[in-house]
């Protein structure tokens, strides 16, 4: 069972299973942080066992591909990054079969684009099958515009259709330039190389020897460092404003302005700014209306340094009109109540909507 949780200004995919089984995964990766992987907590009670993945600031992948079409370019990103992560992983003597591929699985930084996994220790699946029925979903969700990016992306799903195809195979096609030359990949100084030293020191398990299979992977691996198969870091990345926590106020200090319509049951579709600062309404135009401070990717601005680039969303299906968070940094709230990541709550007349500490009043 997965569900989504906000808990001390962070954001969790909570997935709960059966406490049985006691393996060397668990504490492998409670007590490091991997590159690639989510870091999660673990805990346990009345015999399930619940790992918190910490996915606070990121967005599903399902969710974010809904935002914005996929293509080539970030299908190359997506396999460097599942590359890289498989090599880390490895590091650490944890199999790639445990790498979960499913879509609302993999999680996406909206301020960087990183890419991130979850390594589940109790589910297994043949890494080759998992592979192929992502590059399938990918396929019918990627944006078809261009032409010899879409070739690029159905040469890699023909690539999954055989078993057990090296990673590297699948790179080199999406790193092909459209000469048919293969594009050199991005090297950077030795101190800014992506493989960086984990945050704690390595604590490998007293197992037996070293597969034939390991070897290769530390070979991939040492390719990847050499060659530098990996995107560049932003620099310069902008600032996020401190998690802001909004108060709960008196009804008493409320405002108790009657807006226009306000004396009927019909939704105009519509949230009226509550503040004391210039701010303006809002007007719900299209059947999903994206909300947040980056314009250009949003349908509703709102200039606060509380609000996330792409803060949360609202559809409107046939007469009715349904609020969500789209993970953002400090939160959505509807009358006081904050909603978890994913929770989709259906909004009444005269609904107080406050993304962050910004408050509006829905008609």
């Amino acid at each position: 069972m997965t569900e989504y949780r906000r808990y001390q200004g962070k954001s969790y995919m909570v997935c709960t299973g059966d406490a049985a089984g006691e393996g060397y995964e668990y504490p492998m990766l409670a007590e490091n942080r991997i590159l690639g992987l989510l870091p999660f907590r673990m805990s346990n009670a009345d015999q399930k066992r619940q790992l918190w993945y910490d996915i606070s600031g990121r967005q599903a992948l399902e969710d974010w591909m809904k935002l914005k079409r996929a293509d080539s370019v970030f299908l190359k990103k997506f396999m460097t990054a599942l590359a890289e992560t498989i090599v880390q992983a490895g590091e650490f003597l944890l199999c790639e079969d445990k790498i979960s591929l499913l879509p609302e699985r993999i999680f996406v930084d909206l301020e960087e684009r990183d890419i991130s996994f979850c390594y589940m220790p109790s589910e297994q699946t043949v890494f080759s099958d998992s592979l192929r029925t992502f590059m399938e979903y990918y396929l019918s969700h990627m944006n078809h515009g261009d032409r010899s990016g879409v070739q690029r992306c159905y040469a890699v799903y023909e690539k999954c259709q055989q078993a057990h195809v090296p990673m590297e195979e699948l790179l080199e096609i999406l790193y092909e330039e459209e000469n048919g030359e293969p594009a050199q990949p991005c090297v950077q100084p030795e101190e800014e190389k992506a493989y960086r030293t984990p945050e704690k020191e390595i604590k490998l398990p007293k197992l037996p020897g070293v597969s034939k299979e390991r070897r290769k992977k530390r070979r991939f691996a040492e390719i990847l460092r050499s060659g530098g198969l990996f995107f560049p870091e932003k620099k310069n990345k902008r600032r996020r404003a401190d998690f802001y926590e909004p108060k709960e106020y008196p009804e008493s200090q409320t405002s108790q302005t009657v807006f226009l319509g306000s004396e009927t049951d019909r939704l105009l579709g519509e949230l009226k700014y509550e503040g004391d600062e210039t701010g303006t309404n809002l007007s719900i135009t299209t059947d999903v209306f994206l909300i947040g401070s980056r314009q250009g990717e949003v349908n509703g601005v709102i200039r606060d340094e509380t609000i996330s680039r792409i803060h949360a969303r609202i559809t409107r299906e046939e007469d009715c009109f349904y609020l969500e968070d789209l993970n953002s940094t400090n939160g959505t709230y509807r009358n006081g109540e904050l909603l978890n990541y994913r929770e989709k709550v259906r909004l009444e007349k005269n609904d107080r909507i406050t993304f962050a500490k910004v408050c509006y009043r829905f008609v």
